[in-house]
């Protein structure tokens, strides 16, 4: 069985979920024998590198450093994707966007060979309207982008037709409410078989992850009265950034022993910023800027609680993350939140544009007796967690699809 994944973000040219994502299925794919070929663009170099020894390719294409990437990744490269399939001669194609440039170059090609397209998913149409919410706040840089993603949009659908999705076999979401609310919203996929497999990440990895942070902090009491908050996001307003500032100042009037760890790069740093240097240096917040993946995993396992109050969200890795290495969740009461944070009883929701209701649900987790007693509920959920949310899952159920259509 070989598969080719074509993917806007691959490892070491990520700044997303997407990429992660995909590194996580492809090593589990490696492990169970499954060929893998992986396509995806740089704009340092050209070339083909092998992965997980020797056992996977990956073809870096340049691409123009232009925005949206994926978009004139399309225009760029479509005719070497062409010669690299028929050079490969795969069974099933993955994409993970939506591609409609590309399957027109390769309509002929699919049609010919009998090639099965799978498409993922990874978010849907936001309920929360963000090009709105942009003009309302005056946010002009969060407005450009929204606005470039919105014309590019057309501009793909124009220069590839109408008929992309009659050449895809299935459509694969990352979650329940991302399925429901992608079909509500096209008819094209109503045409097409649609299922949910949800993302996942190496268990053993975050195991050892947290062993190795317990050894490093020994000689800590993780039971003390000071309570370390971790965010780690983009920092754009969709993602709750101005609530949470806001919400986290009230709560630390009431109480100085609070701790905000804020992880990320976006459009509102210097409000971030300007919320940590506070006068008398009294905000308790403190910055780290974009870092590593790695970097982010040991603070977070070095950390009291997640808060991730983002207002739309398709499948957050980062609450996995955070249940997994034993962190409750504090989330915006949003579709995203009542799917992942309660359905697994992962923390709780608020929501968060009430600041005095969001400032108390700090205070209230950060209290000890409550703290324990979501502690002893996170731990229950473990295996629950790991059942639904392992690589080793994820995996298996790609596979189970790729045998059917095959």
């Amino acid at each position: 069985m070989k598969i080719v994944i074509i993917t806007p973000e691959y490892p070491p040219y990520i700044s997303g979920g997407i990429g992660s994502y995909n590194y996580e299925l492809v090593k589990k794919l490696i492990e169970k024998g499954v060929e893998v070929i992986v396509m995806a663009p740089s704009q340092k170099e050209d070339k083909m590198r092998y992965y997980f020894g020797n056992r996977c390719k990956c073809y870096y294409l340049r691409t123009p450093s232009l925005k949206p990437k994926y978009f004139y990744f399309q225009i760029y490269n479509s005719e070497r994707i062409r010669k690299i399939i028929e050079k490969e001669k795969p069974d099933i194609i993955q994409l993970n966007v939506g591609s409609d440039i590309l399957i027109k170059a390769l309509k002929d090609l699919l049609k010919d060979t009998g090639i099965k397209v799978v498409l993922i998913l990874h978010g849907s149409p936001s309920p929360y309207n963000r090009h709105w919410d942009s003009l309302k706040h005056f946010d002009m840089l969060d407005l450009a982008w929204t606005t470039a993603q919105l014309v590019n949009a057309k501009m793909e659908k124009a220069l590839g037709g109408e008929d992309a999705f009659s050449y895809v076999d299935v459509a694969v979401h990352v979650a329940k409410h991302v399925m429901y609310y992608n079909i509500s919203c096209n008819e094209n996929l109503r045409s097409l078989r649609n299922i949910v497999i949800y993302p996942g990440i190496d268990v053993h990895e975050y195991a050892k992850q947290m062993d190795e942070t317990r050894t490093e902090h020994a000689s800590i009491s993780f039971g003390t009265r000071y309570k370390f908050f971790v965010f780690g996001a983009r920092l754009m307003r969709y993602k709750g950034v101005i609530q949470l500032m806001k919400a986290f100042i009230i709560a630390r009037k009431r109480n100085p022993c609070l701790y905000l760890q804020v992880f990320g790069d976006g459009p509102l740093r210097s409000y971030v910023l300007k919320a940590m240097h506070r006068p008398s240096n009294s905000s308790g917040i403190f910055y780290y800027g974009k870092v590593s993946r790695e970097f982010f995993l040991k603070k977070l396992a070095a950390g009291d609680i997640l808060v991730h109050p983002s207002f739309y969200e398709a499948a957050p890795m980062v609450v996995i993350e955070a249940a997994l290495l034993g962190k409750p969740v504090i989330a915006h009461k949003a579709p995203w939140s009542e799917e992942f944070v309660k359905g697994f009883n992962l923390g709780v929701t608020v929501d968060v544009l009430n600041l005095e209701k969001f400032a108390e649900i700090l205070l209230d987790l950060s209290n000890k007796e409550n703290y324990e007693t979501f502690m002893k509920k996170n731990s229950e959920q473990k295996i629950k967690l790991i059942a639904t949310f392992s690589s080793e899952k994820m995996a298996k159920n790609y596979i189970e699809l790729y045998k059917k259509l095959m």
